[in-house]
């Protein structure tokens, strides 16, 4: 189900937010950084979940997350960039089982997958067109060679002109990617040292945290960006990625505990009209003497 957003929808809990950001320091490192991308996941979980309820708790999570690793990237970064006021900003959230678009006020087209939160101004003022993503975004970037259009994530920072990309960088994930359809973007990833990465149309960067390091490979970028018409593909992937984006997909939640699972490398496109039940099927014939079972929203897949 997709959800669309006009610019209007502005980010909810700005007082919260102001609050935090005046009580925050100056100066940030990247320690300081990745500990409060984990508290924004842990932000008075139990007592929201007790006044929220699951549906809002979910926006709610995914909309402080990507408020506190925004929050953070501007105190790491306003010494380099002209910072958007938190009071011109605004949010677009997309949550399990859901996909949001937008077309933002410099005419670039944004698409979120599920699971994602964006944080972007009402209208870009100075130098250059800053936006924050928390999750996995299709960006259809207008062209304006005199400010370039910056996507800050997590681990990664993605600048064009104008150009069509996709960026994923789910919290929590154990890579994080960018996808060129066309044009060209600058990649940094600031943990892994001050080299930047230019990649041409097909071409992907894939990102470990555990690990600091940077590879790029060949990719069909139109196929990773299908997810916009609800495909979802898949190249020697991990089972937990698999099971992570199915997650997002139908709401749900899958356990497992095999080894061999996590060490999987699979080849895998599911299609828009497929169900939970057959994607998961799908999975048991690539898996051999695997099974699973659903019990409401959670599915437990076993090997």
């Amino acid at each position: 189900m997709e959800k669309k957003f006009n610019i209007e929808d502005c980010l909810e809990g700005k007082q919260s937010l102001e609050e935090i950001w005046e009580g925050s320091k100056g100066e940030a490192s990247p320690v300081t950084f990745r500990e409060l991308v984990r508290l924004g996941k842990r932000i008075d979980a139990a007592e929201a979940r007790k006044r929220l309820g699951r549906t809002v708790w979910t926006v709610f999570a995914a909309a402080a997350s990507v408020a506190v690793v925004a929050l953070v990237t501007f105190s790491l970064t306003r010494s380099k960039y002209s910072v958007t006021p938190l009071e011109s900003t605004c949010n677009l959230v997309a949550n399990y089982g859901q996909t949001s678009s937008i077309t933002l006020e410099d005419g670039t087209k944004v698409s979120l997958n599920a699971g994602s939160s964006l944080l972007y101004p009402k209208s870009f003022d100075g130098d250059n067109r800053i936006v924050y993503l928390s999750g996995e975004g299709n960006f259809n970037v207008a062209k304006d060679p005199s400010r370039p259009f910056i996507v800050k994530t997590a681990y990664m920072d993605v600048q064009a002109l104008g150009t069509s990309f996709c960026v994923q960088s789910y919290t929590g994930e154990r890579t994080m990617r960018t996808t060129l359809k066309e044009g060209k973007v600058k990649v940094s990833v600031p943990a892994a040292g001050e080299k930047s990465y230019i990649l041409d149309p097909d071409m992907q960067l894939i990102y470990r945290p555990s690990k600091k390091s940077v590879a790029l490979a060949r990719v069909d970028a139109e196929k990773v960006m299908s997810w916009e018409e609800g495909f979802l593909t898949f190249s020697n992937a991990s089972f937990p990625e698999i099971a992570s984006a199915l997650e997002r997909r139908f709401d749900v939640s899958i356990s497992y505990s095999s080894e061999n699972l996590r060490r999987s490398a699979l080849n895998v496109r599911f299609m828009p009209d497929e169900t939970l039940e057959d994607a998961l099927d799908v999975l048991t014939l690539l898996i051999p003497e695997s099974r699973y079972k659903v019990d409401g929203s959670r599915v437990y897949f076993r090997f």
